[in-house]
């Protein structure tokens, strides 16, 4: 995006639909994988507690070593990763279904990795906006999207744990 194309109202439209959208995907879905991961890892793939511990703590250090690279890389660069980690990431929440001991390792760093990468870059979104009462209302959509998908991103693993076991 950039700052020509946001000043129309249609970019500014379409912008606020892309901010409100992978934020609230990508927040909602990353809460599943934060709470399902671990249930996954212990019970079908008998992990101990220590092995869930650091599986998910390699998730976590992989997001932050995304985050601290993304945040030296160009603009061109980081606007390249992100929609490379974007398509990432979609895909990396569809190959735990095929995770076994080893593998979800893998999965889990793909998925924290495009996290990384992704969420500093939709809030940094927000300062494409010259105006400063549009940029209000843009992070304002962005905390609202954030509130929501902490509700709905557990309600949805409700749903999807009762008609999947």
């Amino acid at each position: 995006m950039d700052r020509e194309k946001v000043s129309s109202a249609a970019g500014l439209a379409q912008a606020v639909a892309i901010i409100v959208t992978l934020t609230f995907s990508v927040r909602a879905s990353n809460n599943v994988l934060q709470t399902t991961v671990p249930l996954l890892a212990k019970f079908d793939l008998t992990y101990t507690q220590l092995e869930v511990g650091l599986l998910m703590a390699t998730m976590s250090a992989s997001a932050l070593v995304a985050a601290l690279v993304n945040s030296r890389v160009s603009v061109a660069a980081r606007r390249r990763l992100f929609i490379l980690f974007s398509a990432l990431y979609a895909l990396s929440l569809f190959t735990f279904t095929f995770s076994n001991r080893v593998s979800v390792l893998a999965y889990v760093s793909l998925a924290g990795v495009s996290y990384g990468f992704i969420f500093p870059n939709i809030m940094t979104a927000a300062q494409l906006f010259p105006d400063q009462r549009l940029r209000e209302r843009v992070i304002a959509a962005y905390t609202l999207a954030l509130a929501i998908s902490l509700i709905a991103g557990p309600a949805l693993e409700s749903l999807v744990l009762a008609h999947f076991p």
